[in-house]
């Protein structure tokens, strides 16, 4: 099977069926699969071939789904782009990928349309300032079947290009075998059926839309899209579509239940899982979101080089942790079906129960490398699995817990210093909303820890930094004890919601200086 094959298959099994529900349009499976033969076939016909790059420059629209259909049917490689980039960082994207066409949608135009005229072909989403109008391209073109004969599962998919906070930006190759493996893993665990109705809410381009892209239409579900998320629009389009499944950060899960909590009543049955990723949620909120949105709650961790995700803290785990299960709260959960974690020192010993070391992950799903990067690819992507740069321990019960990025660990007088340990015992306060521990030159030490917090509304700075520094004092040895804490309003995020602390350690040497 091919990705391509998932939009051909729902439209011969449900060709009726709502598909992409977004900007008021419904777009059924038999239309979804027509306009993406048709796109490909643009393409082709444009003289592009199998295995040459595609970039996709646009936020979440109702033709992500299609071009992703459309490229995957040709044997084209998609490469999305992160539409917070500046010009010159497409730029490399566009020159170190080798792409020679891109799909765009005209709100990024202005933005990044100068950097796509070397390119052989453009296609414009809603406009033709830059390329050939869309729509005007689709109507055009032969709606025949476009697969390459020679097209393999291990051809090439897409490349998603990392964050690059240790410089230029890597290239991710995803094959149609491994993302197929992904959406597989990611329908078990999620426990889907073709009668979900899902929101989107986050965007397209990072490795976790990707693979929604995917999962959420591999049985013919129903995808409704938001161009991004507002907490108000989410709790209208659960109760107006019928939304059985959603995915939120801990961030945007506490902005709907602020809204829910504080306004009248609203229908929320429809609504029976959420799945979060870039943090843990505490046990009250999990409560909270449990009790107010009537829904289960699942939380997963993975990276973009191992295909999405390849650990689940399941329902259950989130019931047992609400009920008092203390194992499981700083735990990103087990190993999904398809997944095998070993936690390993720098010689690949594997480590016993409960020893930090690097988690190194075997799946179907992992990545084939990164592009033109071989020196890289042979470090991280090893015959015995994906070295994930990521700390962490399993515990007894083979949980993974996370302690965060080899490169984020603070040496402290010779210590090493994990900051999730710390951002665990801060985090479990009332007043606090958010934190983030970074690493800061000291000339004693060498680094110290320095926690950001942002408050809990509206509370006394002075007496919650007593609080924190009395809980650090119970909790955490001396080495790891924030030397320092500061508070902010809001942290830098990435695409994915993560917290950026490279750009928080930054600000806080700028500061200093």
């Amino acid at each position: 099977m091919l990705i391509g094959d998932i939009a051909t298959n729902n439209a011969r099994r449900c060709p009726a069926k709502a598909a992409i529900v977004a900007d008021g349009r419904s777009l059924a499976w038999s239309e979804i699969d027509e306009r993406a033969r048709r796109l490909a076939n643009h393409l082709t016909a444009a003289g592009l071939a199998k295995g040459d790059r595609v970039l996709v420059i646009a936020r979440n629209c109702v033709q992500w789904p299609e071009v992703t259909f459309a490229l995957a049917k040709a044997g084209l490689v998609a490469v999305p782009v992160n539409i917070r980039l500046a010009a010159d960082e497409l730029a490399y994207v566009r020159d170190d990928s080798g792409a020679r066409a891109a799909v765009i949608h005209s709100d990024q135009v202005e933005r990044f349309g100068a950097e796509l005229k070397p390119l052989d072909a453009v296609l414009q989403i809603d406009g033709s300032d830059v390329g050939v109008d869309y729509e005007t391209a689709l109507a055009a073109a032969l709606p025949a079947d476009p697969t390459p004969a020679n097209l393999t599962p291990d051809d090439i998919q897409f490349i998603l290009y990392t964050s690059g906070t240790t410089g230029r930006a890597k290239g991710v190759i995803n094959t149609h075998r491994g993302m197929l493996a992904q959406v597989v893993d990611t329908t078990i665990v999620t426990e889907a059926n073709r009668s979900d109705v899902y929101l989107a809410t986050t965007p397209f381009f990072t490795a976790g839309g990707m693979v929604r892209t995917l999962a959420w239409t591999y049985l013919g579900q129903t995808m409704v899209i938001h161009h991004r998320f507002d907490p108000q629009a989410v709790i209208d389009e659960i109760e107006r579509s019928g939304i059985t499944f959603t995915t939120f950060i801990p961030t945007m899960l506490q902005r709907t239940l602020k809204i829910l909590e504080e306004g009248p009543a609203r229908d929320m049955s429809s609504l029976r899982r959420i799945s979060y990723g870039s943090a843990p949620v505490p046990p009250g909120l999990a409560q909270k979101a449990m009790d107010l949105l009537g829904c289960d709650l699942q939380q997963r961790y993975g990276l973009t080089e191992c295909g999405g995700q390849a650990t689940i803290l399941t329902p259950q785990d989130h019931r047992d942790m609400v009920a008092g299960k203390s194992s499981v709260l700083t735990s990103c959960g087990q190993e999904t079906p398809m997944c095998t974690i070993r936690i390993v020192d720098e010689k690949g010993d594997e480590l016993p129960t409960g020893e930090i070391g690097e988690i190194v992950i075997e799946s179907d799903a992992v990545a084939a490398g990164y592009w033109n990067r071989p020196d890289a690819t042979a470090t991280t992507f090893r015959p015995d699995g994906l070295w994930s740069g990521d700390l962490g321990f399993l515990d007894e019960e083979r949980y993974l817990h996370v302690t965060g990025r080899k490169t984020d660990m603070i040496i402290s007088g010779g210590f090493n210093v994990y900051p999730a340990e710390i951002e665990r015992v801060i985090g479990s306060h009332p007043g606090v909303d958010l934190v983030a521990v970074v690493g800061i030159p000291d000339p004693e030490w060498g680094e110290t820890p320095v926690a950001v917090v942002i408050p809990r509304g509206q509370v006394d700075r002075d007496t919650l930094l007593t609080e924190l520094q009395a809980l650090c004092r119970a909790d955490l040895a001396g080495y790891k004890q924030p030397r320092r804490f500061e508070f902010a309003t809001e942290f830098p995020l990435g695409p994915a919601g993560k917290i950026l602390k490279r750009e928080i350690a930054d600000q806080l040497r700028a500061a200093a200086q």
